[in-house]
């Protein structure tokens, strides 16, 4: 399937180099779809919540580390997804949009069977990662930095962009990028 979508793709930038508007009007293949993604923090909770609060979703213990010493958070992007009696299922395939944090104690491993697992590490000696989230949201430039404020959390706009450079975490460092509605003062107008 990835060959023929390639080769589709291909076909339409070529049909579309030499004007051929039908075969420029082909539908695009499926578009690949972020359902999650994972970073470690020192104090995962904190860093869940902290997002959360940010964007208006929902932070819980969850995730393959949960119980365990080195508790993993999830946050929700959208609150439509938290439940009442419990925590979500991460793996009903309607429950996506959400960021893992897992603590910088424990590290990714490859297992034997090839299955992804953890492992206890020391992380002191590591001094941050390339890793960050952006996030387009909903909120006001002004609302996102009072909100940034009320949490204690340092952030910048990144002046040549529209977006706010929020630190969950100041040492190691990470960072999340909020954009939040383009208008004209985004835009420099």
């Amino acid at each position: 399937r990835v060959v023929a979508a390639v080769r589709r793709r291909s076909a339409m930038a070529s049909a579309s180099a030499t004007g051929s508007a039908a075969a420029a009007a082909a539908p695009l293949a499926k578009r690949v779809r972020v359902n999650h993604l994972s970073v470690y923090a020192g104090d995962p909770e904190k860093v869940a919540r902290d997002l959360a609060f940010l964007i208006g979703g929902h932070a819980e213990p969850n995730g393959p580390l949960r119980g365990k010493d080195g508790v993993s958070w999830v946050c929700f992007f959208n609150k439509e997804d938290t439940r009442p009696d419990g925590p979500v299922n991460l793996l009903d395939p309607t429950k996506t949009d959400f960021l893992e944090v897992y603590p910088r104690s424990y590290r990714l491993i490859i297992q034997e069977d090839g299955r992804a697992g953890f492992e206890k590490y020391n992380a002191a000696l590591d001094r941050g990662a390339g890793v960050h989230v952006n996030l387009g949201v909903e909120t006001s430039r002004s609302d996102l930095e009072a909100l940034c404020k009320e949490r204690g959390l340092r952030c910048a706009w990144r002046g040549y962009l529209p977006l706010l450079d929020v630190w969950l975490e100041e040492d190691p460092a990470l960072l999340v990028e909020l954009v939040p509605p383009l208008d004209s003062e985004a835009l420099g107008g």
